[in-house]
């Protein structure tokens, strides 16, 4: 059941979110057979999310729960992801789905037992947490066996979320299967079949969609490949839209510009206005304005550039110590959101606000409104010296080339030495033409 868009949900979320991924590989029950799989479901999935995302997730915001043991191990971590997210609380579940004597679905445990069901958890109490997040997105995706009976615990009439108008947060739940079906881990795949399929299309992209890609995206490819490989089928329920939360960058080829007729058309005629062509100079900003959509929406572009370049994305809800530090660094303004970073091996040197580009290092700052990016000036150099290691046994001799970037602003330079990787050069040199080319189509966008 898919419900309309959620009202002003961006391409790239602002705000914190926070995911729990939990794996129940082992059991002590011989009536619940070991999945090993669940653990390399978690591994791989949290892997994608951070390094992949499009919601600016980052390894602080993911929690990975290995064999709880106790209802507790899944209630903790989830409550607090639930306190914390702002934006958006994914809660992922694998392993054995548990079908008590009343009818009631559980999650299992590392000492569940299928015949005590005070041995695993209740699911309703987990969904109780979902729904009282104040996150404006909950996502949930259960895979494991009738993980179907998981919809009813967040989508129920009972549930507030469904008599909240349509613009208040939404909800996403996603299954493996439906209520009456077990799930599938083939021996010989190193993921579950769901979770396989999911990381797959993930992966691949879905040709079509756009640059990135939601549940309510990844969903209907995933039901395909399933059902071709005769899989029990998986099922989803969206309240408001939900499911359209930016999960990963769509990795899919862009359809290709057809072929130029080889008949021409005839010469126009003069008195007539020629049809309007679309010219795309810049794909990436192009899809940025268009996902904007307005003034009010800059912050939503610029991070949607960040993304498109490989610029991390900060955690702005709730900034740990690490953050406010850096933003006391840059000497930010009551008010202003650090929106992302790049770094240098510990140090983060470029820094984007939601008004201001910020170069820094250990006792110099450039601060540069985005309106005046173009009296920015940054150069490259890059120079070749032979490095000579003497150890005990031997001496190594190596040629490495150090890159300086040099950056001016405001009678001010900073200069910065990298070798190897070079994610500073990389970051201005990318970023800034990128957003000077943004402020040149839509000037009142920026402060």
């Amino acid at each position: 059941m898919n419900g309309p868009a959620l009202p002003g949900l961006p391409a790239a979320a602002s705000g914190s979110a926070r995911a729990v991924l939990i794996g129940a590989a082992a059991y002590a029950s011989g009536d619940l057979t070991p999945i090993p799989h669940s653990r390399r479901n978690v591994r791989a999935l949290a892997k994608v999310l951070t390094e992949e995302a499009a919601g600016g997730l980052t390894p602080w915001d993911v929690r990975t729960v290995d064999d709880p043991r106790e209802s507790e191990d899944i209630m903790r971590p989830v409550w607090a992801a639930a306190e914390e997210a702002e934006d958006a609380l994914l809660v992922y579940y694998s392993g054995h789905g548990l079908v008590a004597a009343d009818g009631a679905f559980h999650l299992g445990l590392t000492t569940s037992d299928s015949g005590r069901d005070w041995t695993s958890l209740p699911y309703h109490y987990v969904a109780d947490l979902i729904r009282k997040s104040g996150a404006r997105v909950k996502i949930v995706i259960l895979d494991c066996c009738f993980s179907g009976r998981g919809h009813a615990g967040l989508m129920s009439s009972r549930s507030r979320l469904v008599a909240e108008e349509l613009s208040d947060p939404g909800v996403y739940s996603l299954s493996s299967a439906p209520a009456d079906r077990r799930s599938m881990a083939p021996k010989e795949q190193p993921y579950s079949a769901f979770t396989g399929f999911l990381l797959a299309v993930m992966g691949d992209g879905v040709p079509g969609a756009g640059p990135v890609l939601g549940l309510t995206d990844l969903y209907p490819e995933v039901r395909r490949r399933m059902r071709g490989a005769g899989f029990p089928l998986p099922e989803e329920c969206s309240k408001t839209g939900a499911g359209a939360y930016p999960f990963v960058r769509n990795k899919a080829p862009r359809p290709t510009e057809p072929a130029p007729d080889p008949d021409p058309d005839p010469a126009p005629d003069p008195a007539q206005d020629p049809p309007a062509v679309p010219v795309r100079v810049n794909v990436p900003l192009d899809e940025a304005v268009a996902v904007a959509a307005g003034s009010d929406r800059w912050v939503e572009a610029l991070r949607l550039v960040l993304m498109l370049r490989d610029v991390p994305l900060a955690r702005t809800g709730r900034p740990g110590w690490n953050l406010r530090r850096l933003a006391n660094r840059c000497e930010t303004a009551p008010g202003e959101r650090l929106i992302g970073h790049a770094t240098t091996g510990r140090t983060r040197n470029v820094v984007f606000t939601d008004s201001h580009l910020c170069v820094l290092d250990s006792e110099g700052l450039l601060r540069v409104p985005y309106s005046r990016l173009g009296h920015l000036s940054v150069a490259v150099s890059i120079k070749e010296d032979r490095v000579v290691t003497v150890t005990d046994q031997a001496g190594i001799s190596e040629d490495v080339f150090y890159v300086t970037t040099t950056a001016d602003y405001g009678g001010r330079r900073l200069r910065f030495v990298e070798s190897g990787t070079t994610p500073l050069r990389d970051c201005l040199t990318e970023c800034v033409p990128a957003l000077i080319d943004l402020h040149g189509r839509n000037p009142g966008w920026f402060p």
